[in-house]
């Protein structure tokens, strides 16, 4: 009996295996480094068999770090054999270009089975779709307005209330308008021009909302009873900053590690950038600034460049975080900065009192660009390489850093803000 006991051994091991043997995938579609752009169709031909019966197959699109980035399918299989043709359409228009994989997965309830096949997707470019315009009938009313080819201003909705800030998402095709004193915090649909998201403002004489900055299709807006607070798409808060605090945040940046706030201290009326952990929320340090800041722009996730007012003169610093103290740049004498836009990593417009400039950080180089009028506000569309300046009322267009005006749009209502409209 014992010269059997391995023989019967070896035959147990041997239908054990058998048993549980991995399911096969077998892609025969689409070639390997096909390339493709979004919105193509991929055509997924693939044999999948078992020894057991396999209850389905998963398709997905992945990227190189192998994370879903498109719409998955699952086909029922219920059988040990199955042959899969299917004509999966990429969707998602804002992949970037790069190697991605057609992945397909089953299961045979012991042993699971991924199957990969590389293939090439070029990213649609980005384009410009839209110029938004809003601009300031009265005190109470915004209106929304698209620049048309005929560079005329048509109008597209009224926003009630007063104004601080707007940014649009160009992937999710929303708008963002922030009030002051009697606006809202409002989220509109560019589709429809319908309201998507609305939180009213809680104080009648004073301000409500100080500030808004958008980014990582995250919308901060800044409180004036202290809060900071960010929605996403759909207007679901996403971050709350720690409270209680004894200040009134106003202007922000916010990057990966940080969210930066200029803080007033009513008391001894001082002006301070205040660092937040993100996300969060948590003081991390302070620094009295002394400065009205008008804009921040995030170099690095520990370097900040700032754009403010102190003493009557226009004021460029950079703020470093592991050091919590600031390098003055530069000094605009006897003028007030009101917005800045970034060009490039090194470049930046600046809107003034006394009209428009360029600067370099790399040579600390200010140059007058145009400075027959004041300039409030900017927006730069980055594809086309075209400069929008807010002249009060009119719009001037500049192929920065020239001078030479390109076009000029002229508002019957005072501007507000220009802001720009994607494909992606």
């Amino acid at each position: 009996m014992r010269f059997y006991l391995p023989i019967l051994l070896m035959l147990f091991i041997s239908c054990k295996k058998k048993e549980n043997a991995e399911p096969k995938i077998t892609i025969t579609s689409p070639e390997s480094g096909k390339v493709y752009i979004p919105g193509d169709t991929i055509r997924v031909e693939a044999d999948i068999s078992d020894d057991g019966v396999l209850e389905s197959v998963t398709l997905k699109l992945l990227n190189a770090a192998y994370t879903p980035v498109d719409h998955q399918e699952s086909f029922s299989i219920n059988s040990s054999s199955y042959h899969l043709s299917y004509e999966y359409v990429i969707e998602n228009i804002y992949l970037e270009t790069g190697n991605y994989f057609i992945t397909l997965s089953t299961s045979d309830a012991d042993n699971d089975e991924n199957e990969f096949r590389s293939i090439f997707i070029q990213g649609i470019p980005k384009t410009r779709k839209a110029i938004y315009v809003l601009t300031q009938t009265d005190t109470s009313h915004i209106e929304v307005n698209k620049l048309d080819s005929a560079n005329q201003l048509v109008l597209q909705f009224d926003v009630s209330g007063d104004y601080s800030g707007s940014a649009i998402s160009s992937r999710f095709k929303e708008l963002n308008v922030a009030g002051k004193i009697t606006g809202a915090i409002n989220k509109f649909d560019l589709i429809s021009n319908s309201l998507l998201f609305y939180e009213p403002a809680y104080n009648a004489m004073i301000p409500s909302f100080q500030n808004l900055f958008f980014t990582n299709e995250l919308t901060f807006v800044s409180y004036y009873d202290g809060r900071i607070k960010a929605f996403d798409k759909n207007g679901q808060v996403q971050f709350n900053s720690a409270q209680p605090v004894y200040y009134r945040p106003g202007a922000l940046c916010v990057n990966d590690k940080y969210v930066f706030a200029e803080a007033y201290y009513a008391g001894p009326g001082e002006n301070r950038l205040v660092v937040l952990n993100y996300p969060s929320g948590i003081v991390k340090q302070e620094y009295n600034a002394g400065l009205d800041i008008a804009s921040m722009i995030s170099k690095e996730d520990n370097e900040l460049i700032i754009f403010g007012n102190k003493n009557g003169d226009g004021k460029i610093y950079q703020y470093h975080v592991l050091s919590n103290g600031t390098n003055d740049f530069h000094t605009l004498f006897s003028n007030t900065i009101y917005s800045v836009v970034a060009i490039d990593n090194d470049r930046y417009a600046i809107a003034t009192a006394n009209g428009l400039y360029s600067y370099q950080e790399s040579s600390n180089n200010l140059i007058p660009v145009d400075l027959s009028e004041p300039a409030y506000s900017l927006e730069y569309d980055e594809v086309n390489g075209i400069l929008f300046v807010n002249a009060g009322r009119k719009i001037k267009e500049y192929a920065f850093p020239d001078a030479v005006v390109l076009n000029t749009v002229i508002s019957g209502d005072s501007l507000l803000d220009i802001r720009i409209q994607y494909n992606k």
